[in-house]
């Protein structure tokens, strides 16, 4: 004798099989749309990403040097929210312009008055410039520094909007190198903070 199968068990078995297929094709659609908001995620910030670098102007006259002017420029395409400065000169960590002139000793005859802007705790938009020292009123001075430059490091932490962070790094002879950093926060000590 034959065992008839009951055509509601079939339905349910058929129902049972199509709402695990539906659940698998969910899961698996759910996982994509997840790894396109990251991808999205990533293009997004890094259409926000800034991009600092320095660069110094110099104005030769007869061979000789009139001015100095320290140059920072965010060449990304977002704001550089600084966080963090650190300028040493022979590796000793120096906290102000004062501080620097006094260290690469430069002679009471050489006036120290300077045009500075501070660069600490500051906000550079895009495609801004931004003056931090000018020395543009004695030439003496901005010869005395330029003849130290070579024991002068510069190190600025800097992160997005997103607070992806960056540590850009003005070796002796003015290369610039940034890193991308892996922190929450800049990793520049603020006991060793140039201030000015």
């Amino acid at each position: 004798m034959k065992k008839k199968i009951d055509p509601n068990l079939i339905i349910a078995i058929g129902v049972l099989i199509a709402s695990f297929s539906a659940l698998f094709v969910y899961m698996k659609q759910a996982s994509i749309m997840s790894d396109q908001t990251e991808i999205l995620l990533e293009q997004t910030k890094a259409n926000a990403w800034p991009r600092l670098s320095i660069e110094t102007d110099l104005n030769w006259i007869d061979k000789k040097l009139e001015s100095l002017k320290i140059k920072i420029h965010n060449k990304g395409t977002g704001p550089a929210l600084v966080e963090g400065v650190r300028v040493t000169y022979d590796s000793v960590y120096i906290r102000s312009w004062a501080d620097l002139f006094d260290k690469i000793n430069v002679p009471d005859s050489i006036s120290t008055s300077i045009s500075n802007k501070t660069i600490y705790n500051t906000v550079l938009s895009a495609n801004e410039n931004y003056y931090w020292l000018r020395l543009i009123h004695d030439p003496n001075l901005a010869r005395w520094l330029y003849n130290h430059r070579e024991k002068i490091t510069i190190e600025i932490c800097y992160r997005s909007v997103f607070k992806d962070y960056w540590l850009l790094t003005v070796d002796k002879n003015g290369y610039n190198t940034t890193k991308k950093l892996d922190t929450p926060e800049s990793p520049l000590p603020s006991d060793e903070m140039f201030k000015s």
